[in-house]
Formats: C-alpha cells, structure tokens, sequence
C-alpha cells in the first residue's frame, strides 16, 4: 500500500479548484494517437511520488502498446502492485485518452485491492502522469492532490466503507497471527513432560555393571 500511501497522504485534502469529469470520457489531445502513444511509450515515474529522502522506488514497466492502448505494471520496490492502461481513441483532429487503474491482490493491500475509492485515487494521481506526459509540463502534485480531494468530499459513503473494511481486514489479521502464536505453542508441548517412556523387556540381557577392577589397568584395588 505504499504507492496509494505516497500518493494520497497528509497532502491529499490541500486546496484548490478542481471541475470534475474531464476524464469521464477521455481527455482531449491535440494529437495523433500514434504521436500519443510513441510519446506514453517512454512515460515512467522520477521523483515525482518520492518521499523525504528524495529516493522513489516507483517505476511503470511497459508490457504492451499500441494505437489503442498501452499497459503497464505499477513497480513498488520491485514488487508488482497493480495495472495501469491508457486506453486512445481517435477524435478527429486528435485523441482522447482514458486512463484505468487496478491495484493487484496482496497482503501489503489488507484487503482493500477491490475497493473503488482506493483504485481511485491511484487512477487520479496515473490520470496527472499521462496528462503531464502529454502536456509536456512537470508533474503537478498540487493539481492531482486537488482531484483528490474533491473525489472523497464527493464520496463521504466510499471513505467511511474503505475504512470500516480496513478495520475489519486488520481485525483479522490479527486475530489469524494470534492464532497461528497459540498453534506453536500447542505443537511444542508442555515444559517438563516426558515424551516417551521406555520400557524394559524380557528379551534383554541383564548385563554386569563395570566395577572398577574390570577396567583399572592394575587389575583391582590396590595393587602395586
């Protein structure tokens, strides 16, 4: 969850003046969609969801492309972690392009891989990269904060149902890891009990004990 955390943390409720929808349908591109897509063949993340140290370990890997759609894998330190696609339409003179988003199923996401609101909010921060891309301008964390924020005042419902699932993934969690704790100390047994008891047997030669005249090397007690 790290990616949806850079993305949508402590900034996300900033201000700023966001009209919704431009997306809805596609945004308009004043451009060919093979021009479109040569120019989101190169797309990637820099430093633009970095954290305080500057480092991003956010990277989009190309798997295929076309003049109708390219696809990507969202990288997370190396993990994949969910599905980009730009999907371009011709409209003439130029493109309209719609940008879809699925975070990929895994215990880092607590569940919340399905949600809508948190595939959302990861649309909204790839719907800034593609657009800046094709803009040809600098990310604009201020602008896709903005988005944001406006999405989840409009969704009051979506917020509280993210939340309420998140409690209740975390609630399992738990109680799954303190089931699994008390297993191990179920399979490990009790302190001081013995584990198997031998039992003599009439097949068993009784055997003389070594006294000390059998092994001393002088033969017996003192002698010389």
């Amino acid at each position: 969850m790290r990616f949806l955390a850079m993305v949508a943390g402590a900034g996300v409720l900033g201000t700023g003046a966001y009209v919704g929808g431009a997306f809805d349908q596609g945004e308009y591109y004043a451009m060919a969609p093979t021009d479109v897509e040569a120019r989101l063949a190169g797309m990637n993340f820099g430093s633009e969801l970095s954290g305080e140290s500057g480092d991003s370990s956010i990277r989009l890997a190309l798997r295929s492309r076309g003049p109708s759609m390219l696809r990507w894998d969202l990288m997370v330190d190396g993990e994949r972690a969910g599905e980009v696609r730009a999907n371009l339409a011709p409209s003439e003179p130029g493109t309209r392009v719609s940008v879809t988003f699925k975070f990929s199923e895994g215990d880092a996401m607590m569940g919340l891989e399905e949600d809508p609101l948190v595939n959302d909010i990861a649309r909204i921060a790839m719907e800034e990269k593609v657009d800046s891309t094709l803009d040809g301008r600098a990310f604009d964390k201020r602008r896709m904060q903005a988005k944001m924020a406006a999405m989840i005042a409009a969704n009051p419902g979506a917020v509280a149902n993210m939340q309420k699932s998140l409690q209740e993934n975390v609630g399992k969690e738990m109680d799954r890891a303190a089931s699994e704790i008390d297993e191990g100390y179920d399979d490990a047994g009790s302190y001081g009990e013995p584990t198997s008891y031998g039992k003599p047997t009439m097949s068993a030669k009784p055997q003389r004990p070594t006294d000390f005249e059998d092994s001393h090397a002088d033969g017996g007690w003192g002698d010389n």
